[in-house]
Formats: structure tokens, C-alpha cells, sequence
């Protein structure tokens, strides 16, 4: 008994410590192009300054009316939709990026033949995107506030964290999902598009799904993304109790309990599909 659960907890510790190998080496290449690693956060500053601007725009034209139940701010109200699409991105479009990038180099081969999981690789490569997101959308709020006088004085930061921490898994997922298609189908990934355009637009991230016709509000209560943005902006800027957004909460949690096995199922369905075709050499 004791021996089993020592292995246990070695196995455990042992995917653990890849995972951190995995974040400290990509941490180590996106520091060695130190140009792009600068010019990845003065993104960050123009980006904000493009929303700030237009919300000077809107509320000089009298137009923020339908932003009140957010604070009435629509700089605001755009930021965390920045922000939050910002894991969305890292989940499909950036991990993507990174796992295309490896198969262009000819190393994923070598990486899947490794005693390591098709499943827990691709998270692990996965990671760090997620890590650098994280310190990225600290320096989103902290340039708004700091340069930008945005105000949270208003905000439940323990509800806004339970929704980013619900909310990073399901992003993780459909990119291990992305990533699992990509390597048989090579180009053209129907599963990064489905969710990275049309999500993008039906969930709202830069205007309330309120404006949508009520056939695609239909839609969009179909996407995680969705609930992640409005249970994000009513904690954070109107600071909503769990009861406001408890139908968000507890809809990011069945996407998670739906994906397990629906990421588990892709993934190995196109890992056996790739090795059948040698798809792990070629691009």
C-alpha cells in the first residue's frame, strides 16, 4: 500500500517537475529574443490606448448608456474583454502558433517518442503561453490604472479569481483540442477558427452581446467565452456577488466537466490518426 502511493506521488512529482521544465525552457528562448519579449508588452500600452480613446470618443458623444450595468465606462468594459480574449488567444491562436512552429522544425517526432503522454506533452507546451498571458494582463490593468486612471475600487477580487481560474482550464483545453487537430490536418484548423473568430465576435469581448440579434444572443450563451466576460466585468467592475453570476460560475464549470473527456478523446483519436500517417515528421 505504501509503495503503491509512493509511486504514485513520485509519478505525480515527476509530471510535475516536466511541466516546469517545459515553462522554464520557454521561458528561456522568449527572453533570448529580447526584442520581441520588449515590443510583446508595448503592445500592451498601445492597445489600451486605442480603447481609451475611443471611450473618450463614446462618452462624448453621450453614448455609453448601455455600458451602466458594467460602471457605465466603456473603456472599462473593453479592457477586461482585452484581457480576458487575451487567454483565449494564448489557448488556440499563440499554443497553435508554438506547436506548428515545432513541427516545421522537425522536433515533434522526437518530443512525442519520449515516455511522456501525447495528452501532457501538448499541455505542457501549452504552459507557458499561459504564465506569459498572466504577467501580460497584470500589466493591462496595472498600465489602465496607473496611466489611464481607470478605477476597481469596486471590485471583488475573490469572485474575479475564481472566474480566471475557471476560465484559464477551458482555454487550455480547446487549445490542447486545436493543437491535436492541427497535427493531422496540418494548416486550415476548423477548431482555432470556430473559436478564435466567431467567438470573438458572439461572446462580446469588445462591445455587450446585448446589441447581437436575438438568434445569435441564442449562439452566444453557447460559448465559454461568453460567461467568462460577463462574469469578469460584473465582478470586477460592478463588484457582483456570487449570486449575479452564478449561472456564468456554474457554466464554466460544466464546460470544463464536458471538455475532460471530449480533450482526452481528440487527443488520442488524432495521435493514432498521426501515427498511422507518420504525420509527427512531416508539415
Amino acid at each position: 500500500m505504501e509503495t503503491a502511493a509512493e509511486n504514485k506521488l513520485f509519478n505525480f512529482m515527476s509530471e510535475l517537475g516536466k511541466a516546469a521544465a517545459f515553462i522554464k525552457k520557454d521561458l528561456r528562448i522568449s527572453l533570448s529574443y529580447k526584442l520581441q519579449f520588449i515590443f510583446q508588452f508595448l503592445q500592451v500600452f498601445f492597445g489600451i490606448a486605442v480603447i481609451y480613446f475611443i471611450g473618450r470618443m463614446l462618452e462624448q458623444a453621450g453614448k455609453t448608456s448601455i455600458f451602466r450595468q458594467y460602471g457605465g465606462d466603456y473603456f472599462s468594459f473593453a479592457l477586461v474583454g482585452l484581457a480576458i480574449n487575451s487567454y483565449l488567444r494564448a489557448g488556440l491562436v499563440t499554443i497553435t502558433n508554438d506547436i506548428r512552429q515545432i513541427m516545421n522544425q522537425g522536433t515533434l517526432e522526437a518530443m512525442c517518442a519520449t515516455p511522456t503522454g501525447y495528452s501532457w506533452l501538448i499541455l505542457c507546451c501549452s504552459l507557458w503561453q499561459f504564465v506569459f498571458e498572466t504577467i501580460r494582463v497584470v500589466c493591462y490593468f496595472a498600465v489602465a490604472i496607473i496611466v489611464f486612471g481607470m478605477r476597481l475600487d469596486n471590485a471583488n477580487w475573490p469572485l474575479a479569481l475564481l472566474v480566471m481560474a475557471l476560465t484559464a482550464p477551458v482555454f487550455l483545453m480547446l487549445g490542447t483540442i486545436s493543437c491535436s487537430v492541427l497535427i493531422v490536418v496540418k494548416k486550415g484548423d476548423p477548431a482555432n477558427w470556430a473559436f478564435s473568430s466567431i467567438g470573438a465576435i458572439l461572446a462580446g469581448t469588445m462591445f455587450p452581446i446585448s446589441v447581437l440579434p436575438g438568434w445569435m444572443q441564442k449562439i452566444s450563451f453557447c460559448l465559454p467565452l461568453t460567461h467568462s466576460l460577463e462574469a469578469a466585468r460584473q465582478s470586477l467592475l460592478a463588484g457582483a456577488g456570487f449570486d449575479k453570476i452564478a449561472l456564468n460560475i456554474w457554466a464554466l464549470v460544466v464546460f470544463i466537466i464536458v471538455l475532460i473527456p471530449i480533450t482526452i478523446l481528440v487527443n488520442s483519436v488524432c495521435m493514432n490518426i498521426a501515427k498511422k500517417k507518420g504525420a509527427f515528421s512531416t508539415y
